[in-house]
């Protein structure tokens, strides 16, 4: 197994690639299609763009976004990458997943995973998740792997958890 590749007790998460770019616009526009009023799809050429940008992370921090595969297909994305928050470094947290997918702790077990990954590579950054106030699950599944709100600043639009050690 490659040496990015890593192993949950349901999940195989690998780095994300530009292969995924099919994948990756189909979740989008999935998960678009639910909101209320429903979004339109995202521009392909931005998905690429953000896609390669994930696969950059990789190669510059060790450690990126993964293509999360459950029962050998591909259920979201999700992992953690470098990000400046605040003025410090951290790793921002994040989750994607196929709504088919939703309720069965898919995400929580990749986020787990995430963590881990983060404090073996570079403990001394928190980790952040940086979501829309209204969103939730979002907010619960940070949460539940130990993250707490962090009081917004002047201006801030998202809701900010954080995870110190």
């Amino acid at each position: 197994m490659a040496p990015n590749v890593r192993t949950t007790a349901r999940l195989r998460l690998r780095p994300v690639s530009t292969g995924d770019l099919t994948a990756f616009t189909e979740l989008e526009s999935a998960l678009r299609a639910r909101e209320e009023p429903p979004r339109d799809p995202p521009d392909p050429a931005r998905s690429a763009r953000l896609l390669a940008d994930f696969v950059r992370n990789w190669d510059q921090a060790g450690l990126g976004y993964w293509t999360v595969l459950f029962e050998d297909r591909i259920a979201g994305f999700g992992g953690v990458q470098p990000k400046r928050w605040r003025g410090r470094d951290c790793w921002n947290l994040f989750y994607k997943l196929d709504p088919g997918c939703w309720g069965r702790g898919l995400a929580t077990e990749m986020a787990r995973e995430a963590i881990a990954a983060a404090a073996a590579v570079r403990p001394d950054w928190p980790v952040l998740v940086e979501t829309r106030p209204w969103n939730a699950p979002a907010i619960r599944l940070a949460e539940r792997v130990g993250l707490t709100r962090i009081p917004p600043q002047d201006g801030e639009e998202w809701t900010a958890l954080l995870l110190e050690r």
